[in-house]
Order: structure tokens, then sequence, then C-alpha cells
């Protein structure tokens, strides 16, 4: 008896450690939206910057919420309301208590225009990590604009001991690796300007036979400052790189090799350098695209490295989202007679989606253009306009006023369909092709070449 006794004990403290573990992040919130959507992400990487979301919930009729989740690590994260987002530091086995102000958007501000949402921390239990971290960036921010002269154009290096006394005066000991790695690559950004000598004191300083900061902003900042160029300014030609393809892979770290020693001997990081790379060459040379993600594949297949082949997964997931031919968000939503429209309805159509959130004269003019190119595409070509919420009875008005016959749905509350087809603006635009695939997105307005690319996409139906 006693034994069963001590083996349910065990048992329970097992399952409150686990609970307990499993939710070591507490976050008490509060917004000024009621009833909000709050989503929690972490970056997987501060390379790739793609994200994971880990806590969702709502916020009540007053704006407050609270998400608890789990992280392995310090790093930044990110907080979305609705479809707003802010971004923050995290740390395990933390208490935070913050607010968030979402600012009242211009309705006709542009996305370039919009004020972004900002956070206010009231409290973080954390020991000192989140007010060292963002004082410390307030520091060295003020310092590269009080000393901008003399950093990129006296080119005082000696500047960066003022730097640090300054630090050390108005933040204390720095115990955090986080944050110390932090001072230490803006830093070297700032060393970066003032050498001029192409990067190569601070690649050889804190890049080579370093440590991979994979969840340190700083660090890969300066990495992309000093990376993404890096092949072309060390002579290294692109099409050589197509060439290579053909002598195998091994070939190609050889011929990467012999000529840059630092590559040579840093085998990890040259596998991201390159990676990063291909994602810019896949945009720049469209006709060697398939090459390029042969040679993901291969990186990817050759490296040990866990964390550079989610990387490379990363990059690749943002190569194929909403690019031609890959699958288009689904969507389910009402018309004007309340009856349920999908996507997969429209399989054997080419579509035309426009995005819209209210009406102007501006919108008025869109419509006149799209309704003339609706008479040239007859059946061959269908249109669909998906408003939000609140403008949706303006514009069931507007298509009654105009006797426009094509399909209206009402966005409702799938707002995260805005997101999954990235509509930044409106009114904005996505072509489809036959079968739900992506055509173009976004694509232009009806008075920009909508037309035109229309029928280009249209032939390979």
């Amino acid at each position: 008896m006693k034994k069963i006794c001590l083996f349910i004990i065990l048992i329970i403290n097992f399952l409150t450690i686990e609970k307990l573990s499993s939710q070591n992040v507490v976050i008490n919130g509060k917004v000024n939206e009621p009833n909000a959507l709050i989503r929690l992400f972490s970056y997987n990487d501060m390379l790739s910057c793609e994200m994971t979301k880990i806590a969702e919930t709502k916020s009540d009729h007053e704006g407050v919420f609270k998400l608890e989740a789990t992280i392995n690590e310090i790093g930044i994260a990110q907080i979305a309301v609705n479809l707003e987002r802010v971004d923050f530091l995290l740390k395990p086995n933390a208490t935070y208590d913050l607010e968030i102000l979402i600012p009242e958007q211009e309705i006709e501000s542009s996305y370039f225009e919009r004020q972004n949402p900002t956070l206010k921390m009231n409290n973080a239990d954390d020991q000192g990590l989140y007010y060292q971290y963002y004082a410390s960036e307030t520091i060295i921010n003020d310092f590269i604009l009080e000393h901008f002269n003399q950093i990129y154009r006296g080119r005082q290096l000696s500047l960066l001991d003022t730097l640090d006394v300054r630090i050390e005066k108005e933040v204390g000991d720095i115990k955090s690796d986080f944050v110390r790695d932090y001072v230490r690559y803006r830093k070297a950004s700032i060393q970066m300007a003032v050498n001029n000598d192409n990067a190569k004191k601070v690649v050889n300083q804190y890049y080579d036979k370093n440590e991979i900061l994979y969840s340190q902003p700083a660090y890969m900042e300066l990495f992309r400052e000093i990376f993404t160029d890096y092949l072309l300014s060390r002579q290294f030609e692109p099409s050589e790189f197509m060439q290579m393809y053909y002598s195998g892979y091994d070939a190609f770290l050889s011929y990467l090799k012999n000529k840059d020693a630092f590559l040579a001997e840093n085998q990890e990081l040259t596998e991201l350098i390159l990676s990063w790379n291909l994602k810019r060459m896949y945009y720049e040379y469209p006709d060697e695209r398939k090459i390029t993600l042969n040679y993901f594949d291969v990186i990817k297949e050759r490296s040990d490295n866990r964390k550079n082949k989610k990387i490379i997964d990363d990059i690749l997931k943002q190569i194929h989202r909403l690019s031609f031919d890959s699958e288009a968000p689904e969507f389910s939503l009402r018309d004007r007679n309340g009856n349920v429209i999908k996507l997969s309805d429209y399989q054997d159509d080419m579509l035309i989606l426009q995005f819209v959130n209210h009406t102007s004269h501006m919108i008025d003019y869109h419509f006149d253009r799209l309704n003339e190119l609706s008479y040239q595409w007859q059946d061959s070509v269908r249109i669909i306009t998906i408003a939000t919420k609140d403008s949706f009875e303006d514009f069931k008005q507007m298509f009654d006023n105009k006797s426009i016959t094509w399909s209206l749905l009402d966005l409702d509350d799938d707002i995260l369909l805005l997101e999954e087809y990235q509509i930044r603006t409106f009114p904005d635009y996505i072509i489809l092709r036959k079968g739900g695939k992506i055509g173009m997105a976004p694509a232009p307005a009806p008075d920009q070449y909508l037309d035109y690319h229309v029928r280009r996409i249209y032939k390979y139906l």
C-alpha cells in the first residue's frame, strides 16, 4: 500500500512539474482593443525571421488578456493584436505585465505611413534582463546619432571606449550573455563603419571561428550587412555558381575554399552565407531557379548542423509562400445573399481577388476600370471582391448602384485571411490560376497593367 501511495505521489509531482515547466512564460497584458485576437510568436531564428505561434487568446471587453507559453531560450518574440504586431524580449521562467497601444490609423494612409503599435512594460520579473537590453539599445542608438560625424566621417574608433563607459554607468553590471552579445555586435557594426576595410577586421574578430548566435538580433543584423554581398565582394560571380553546379557540390565547395580562406575554415557559417545568398539569387536570376533550389537541397543534405537545416527549410518556405503555382490560401465566406462561397468552388476558373476596406473616389475609379476589364474577359476570368466586416454594407450599396454582377464576399471575422494573402494595402489584388493556384501575389491595380499580367498568366492554363 505504501508503495502504491508513493507511486501516486511521484506521478502527481511529475505532472505538477511538467505543467509548471510547460508554461514557463506568463504575460499579463492590456490593449486598447476589446475582444481582439491576441497571438504570441517566437522567432525561429533572427536570420530568416520565420516565426512560430506559441500561444493564443482573446482580450476581454476591457482589453485585458493573459498569455502563457513555453520558450527554451532568451529571444525576441512578437505579440500580434489582430493584425498589428510588436516585438519585445522574452526570457524563460519570467512574468511580464505590459500594455499595448494600437494607434488609430488614418483611413487614407498608405502602408508606409501607418503608425506602429507601442508597448509599455509595467513590470518584468526577469532579473533585470528586459531593462538592461532596452536601456543598452537606447544608449547605443542615441550615441550613434550624437557622434554620427565622428564615427562615419572622422572614423574615431576610440569613441567606443566612451560608449562602454556610458553603458556601464547607466545600465550597471550586465549579467546576461544575451545583452552582452547584443552590445558587442552593435559595437562591431560601428567598428565596421570606422575601419572602412570591407569588413575584414570585423569578420576576423567577430565571425571567424566564433559561435553562431542564431537568436541574437545584433549578430544577425550585422551578418546581413556583411554577408549579403560578401561573395560578390570576394569576386565570386553568380554565373560561376551556376556553372559549378554541374561539377558537383564537392567541387563547388573546393572552388569556394580555394578562393577564400575564411569560408574554408568556417564550414557551418559558410552554409548560412551560401543559403542567404542563394535566396537573393533566386529572385535575381529567375532562369536559374531550378539550380538555386537544388543547391538548397544539397546544402541541407550535407549539413550536420540542425539549426542550419531549419533555416534552409524556413527560407524555402518563404520563397514558396504565395509564389507562382503554389497553393492559394483557402477561404469560406458569405456573399450578399448569405450563401457560403469557398475558393474550392472555383477550381475550374481563373480568378482576380480584390481586397477592399472602405469606399472612396479612388475605389470608384478602380471599380470602373475593373468593370471595363470584366467585359473584355467575359467568362475566362472571374472577379471576387472581399470586403472587410465594417465596409461590407457600403460595398453592397456600391454594387447595387453600379450594377456590378461579380461576387462580393464579407470577410467578417476571418481577418487572418488578410495575413495569409499578405494584404498590406487596400485595395489589393491577387491573380489565381485554375485549381486554386497562385498566379501573381500581389498583382497590380486595374490601371497598372493588371490586364497584361492576367493575359500573360492565362497562357499557362
